[in-house]
């Protein structure tokens, strides 16, 4: 196992939890349910971190978040899958449904499945 990613937001280690899982890097989240006791040890010790489980995905691992860390324009419309038609939050690039990608050019909500 190696440390790819701590951030102080929850949020966004899950964020990159979830992509590098949706890449086929299978992963594990420590310190997420640690905050109660903040302040009672080293806020370092605390951190929520991601971690992968094959040494072997290491350099996919690290451009991925590298790329999820140069990219400050995470948010935008929601857009719609063109596979199952559900409607699916900016900031992810595989559908929460069926697990599609995402088509260039889907970034409007509300598309037709013909218009992506």
């Amino acid at each position: 196992m190696i440390k790819v990613f701590e951030d102080f937001d929850l949020s966004k280690v899950g964020q990159f939890q979830s992509v590098l899982e949706s890449e086929g890097i299978r992963t594990y989240l420590k310190n997420q349910f640690v905050s109660s006791v903040m302040g009672e040890i080293p806020f370092v010790e605390v951190l929520p971190e991601l971690w992968i489980l094959e040494d072997a995905d290491l350099a996919m691992a690290n451009r991925i978040i590298r790329k999820l860390r140069e990219d400050s324009t995470l948010t935008g419309p929601d857009w719609t899958c063109n596979r199952c038609d559900a409607v699916v939050e900016a900031v992810f690039d595989r559908c929460w449904n069926c697990e599609a990608p995402r088509k260039r050019g889907s970034s409007g909500r509300g598309q037709s499945k013909g218009t992506e």
